[in-house]
């Protein structure tokens, strides 16, 4: 027999949440993500964000975009 648990340590309400597999880390753990931009030669440029908690499919977006912002995904 088995069971599954998920412990809530901390819980945020209101707040903006993006895919964990639109967040791009580099070497030196700053977060960004890529957002479309018909003007670049690629169709998207990346932004620095600041994010929060996450789950592990959603995080928490302190800063970087606001509501309605879209991200590709990697």
């Amino acid at each position: 027999m088995s069971a599954n648990a998920e412990i809530i340590l901390e819980e945020h309400h209101s707040v903006l949440v993006i895919p964990e597999s639109s967040l791009i880390y580099n070497e030196k753990r700053e977060t960004s993500v890529e957002v479309p931009d018909l003007k670049a030669r690629t169709g998207r440029r990346q932004i620095p964000v600041k994010v929060g908690l996450s789950n592990g499919a959603r995080t928490e977006l302190l800063s970087g975009l606001k509501a309605g912002d879209q991200v590709v995904l990697q």
